[in-house]
Formats: structure tokens, sequence, C-alpha cells
């Protein structure tokens, strides 16, 4: 067999495989590379050799018997240690006994051996350990020493978080999210979904109802998915909303839930319609009623009823209502006050014709006397919005004054639904 002096030992010791799965750190963070040795001591190095032979060849479990010489020599240094927890760290994290490799990488950490950007990595490493051996509190412990060193990444953040939420310290895993969307921002960097996910799940354990707004915010935020908007809507809906609301707000609660693909029960789709029409767009309940037969949501025979019904009622008003356009389009422009041109708006925004209903809305807002000047705000957003003009309709939903405080909230959703 061939040996290799000691130096070259140390090399193979920083360079040797590691494999841990999910989140855990790679052998590169993991297996420290030192700076130039001090010496391994002459009665070392034959079982030291011994011990990098059997890591090369990935006989774990012999680089851990071997150890057991290197741990039997009565005048062995620092130094042979700190080598020998090296190859039992690699060996131990390879055969997933995690709980016996943690002594090892913390040996490394305490040996004085390492340098500060080795001492980073097996900080970390630690931390990774810890949480596959399921011993949350120590890896919280871990993960707060990384943090405190600046050197904590997202995983860590993660692992804390995840190992807090495993003890049902849930008000901890929050705080922890919050702090490490405040060190990704600093960074630049744009924050992993899973702490996202994790931070919503605890804000629903302890039933913070303003927490779980503000975490399917995030996710909407930065993780724009369907599902995400939906669970967001419904909270808005029928938690935040329940007995506050009035149908104006519901509408433009269906509008955005439209928007973001967010409208899936059959309910959703019929009472969105009836109020449209009962709030004079029966543009919208006829695109309302086709879009809900193209996703095939309307299962019972009632609702299969109510749907048909919906759509003749909708379809004789919108016929009616369209080829009044002209002429309300003249009295509208001759108002002097604005409702008229926000409801023209309205009902071009309808019809699919984004730019006259941004002419219409912006004419009626500079006019004034509005009935509700917060809705105006959001039409002309959404029509702006569908023109791809995306920073003149953030500006217009951040015109909004908050008369209204749940059209205000929808006004800042629809901000976020611009910026995603």
């Amino acid at each position: 067999m061939k040996t290799y002096p000691c130096k070259t030992i140390i090399a193979l010791a920083a360079t040797a495989a590691l494999g841990l799965s999910g989140l855990v750190l790679p052998v590169s963070a993991l297996a420290a590379t030192p700076p130039p040795p001090p010496t391994v001591s002459k009665a070392a190095t034959k079982p030291l050799q011994a011990m990098q032979a059997a890591s090369q060849a990935k006989n774990w479990a012999e680089v851990i018997a071997k150890g057991k010489d290197v741990e039997a020599l009565p005048n062995k240094t620092p130094y042979d240690v700190y080598v020998m927890h090296q190859f039992l760290g690699i060996a131990y994290v390879q055969m997933q006994r995690y709980d016996e490799a943690i002594p090892s990488f913390q040996v490394q950490l305490d040996s004085g051996f390492l340098s500060p950007e080795d001492t980073s990595r097996i900080q970390r490493a630690l931390v990774s350990l810890n949480y596959q051996a399921k011993k949350w509190p120590e890896a919280v412990t871990a993960g707060r020493v990384v943090i405190a060193s600046g050197k904590a990444n997202a995983e860590t953040y993660f692992m804390i978080a995840h190992s807090q939420y495993f003890q049902n310290l849930h008000p901890d895993v929050m705080a922890t999210v919050k702090q490490y969307l405040a060190d990704a921002a600093a960074r630049g960097e744009k924050p992993e979904e899973n702490s996202l996910i994790i931070n919503s799940q605890s804000a629903i354990q302890i039933g913070d109802t303003k927490g779980i707004v503000a975490a399917y915010e995030l996710l909407v935020q930065y993780y724009a998915k369907p599902g995400y908007w939906r669970d967001l809507m419904v909270m808005e809906r029928d938690v935040l909303s329940r007995g506050t609301t009035s149908d104006v707000v519901t509408l433009n609660m269906y509008r955005l839930m439209r928007e973001v693909d967010a409208l899936k029960d059959g309910n959703d789709f019929l009472e969105m319609a009836q109020l449209a029409v009962q709030l004079g767009s029966p543009g919208e309940a006829v695109d309302a009623i086709n879009r809900g037969n193209a996703a095939n949501v309307f299962m019972s025979d009632n609702e299969k009823s109510a749907a048909k019904t919906q759509m003749q009622t909708a379809q004789k008003l919108a016929e009616t209502d369209r080829a009044g356009l002209a002429k309300f389009e003249a009295e509208a422009k001759a108002a002097k006050a604005g409702e008229a041109d926000v409801r023209l708006g309205q009902a071009y925004l309808s019809y699919d014709d984004a730019e006259q209903a941004v002419t219409a809305i912006q004419r009626g807002i500079a006019k004034g006397s509005l009935r509700n000047a917060d809705e105006a705000q959001i039409l002309l957003g959404i029509s702006l919005l569908r023109l791809g003009r995306k920073d003149d309709a953030v500006a217009a939903f951040k015109a909004t004054k908050g008369a209204d405080a749940r059209l205000g909230e929808l006004a800042r959703l629809w901000s976020l639904r611009a910026r995603a």
C-alpha cells in the first residue's frame, strides 16, 4: 500500500468526500482546510496513514477502528487529535451517525488550528449535524453562534427555525424568520421559500391572524403562486372582513382573486357574477361565468342552474350596456362630477378596453365628487396594470386614501401583485 507524508495526510483529510442529505452543508463546508500544519508526531504517523487509506477506500468503519489506535497513543499531540477527528468526523457523517460526528467537529472547532474561514464552516456544520441528529435545542444554540458571527446563510436560518418549530416555539420561529429576512435584505438576496412557509405555519399554529396575513403577503411577494394568493385572499375575505365588509369590497376582492388565478370554487364565480350585476358591471358578470364554465367548477345541478340563469341575465344587461356606451360617454364627459366617468371606465374595463378605461377614470378622478374615491383608484390601477404600466399602476394603488380600510388593504395587495 502506498503511504503518504504527514502533510499529504492533512490535505487528503481536508478533501475527503462527505454527503449530508437535505439542507446539510457540502463537504467543502464541513471538512476544514487547515493552515500549514505544525507537525504530526512520529508515533501518530502510521495510524493516521491507516485512517487516510481507509478514508480513500471509503471504508468508514475501518476509519473509525483505526482512530482508536490513535486515541490509544500515550503521547499524542493536540495536532494528532485534531487530524484524527477530521477523519472521524467525515466517517461518522458518511455513516449517518450524526450524534457521534458532532464531538469530532466540536474538537476541530476548539482546536485552535482552524483559520477564521474554516471556523465559520465548522460552526455552520455543527448546526447541520445537530439538525440531522434531531437535537433541536442544540441546533438552535449552534445556530445562534453562527448568527452572532455574521456568517449565517439561508440554510442556517432555516435549520434554526425548523428546530424551533419542532419544539413548538412558534413565536421564536417567527422571530428567527424576521431576522433572516432582515439579513437577506441587507445582502440583496431573495428569501428562501421554505423559511417563508414555516413562518406562515407557525403563525397558523398559534392563531396569529395578523401574522398569518403578513406571512402570506411575503409568500405572494416573492413566490406569487395561486395557492398562496388564494390562502391570503380567503383570510382577507372570510376572517379579516367578516361582518365589516360591503358588496363593493367583496367584488373588488374577487377582482383581485381573478387576477391572481385564486378563484377556484363555483360559489366564488357565482357570487362575483351576482355582485357585478348588482353594482352595474354586467360585462364582469359574463366574464365570471365564462371563467367558471371553462374551469368546470359548477359541479352540482343547483350551481349549473344558477350559472345558466346568471349568464342569461348578465348577457342581456351587457348587450344593453354596450349599446349605450357612446351615449353614456357623452353624458359622463358633460357631467361636472366625476362619478359617471369612473363608472364609464369600469364598463370599458369589463369589456377589455383598458386604454379607454384609463382615460375615463382619470377624467373622473380629476373632476372629483366621487362616491368612492378609493375604488376609483383601484379601478385605475387595474386598468394601468392591464396595459403593462406597472409603475403607474402601483402609483394609482398607493393613491388610495384608506377611507374604507378594507379597500385600502386591497389596494396594498394590488401593489404587491403589480410588483411581483
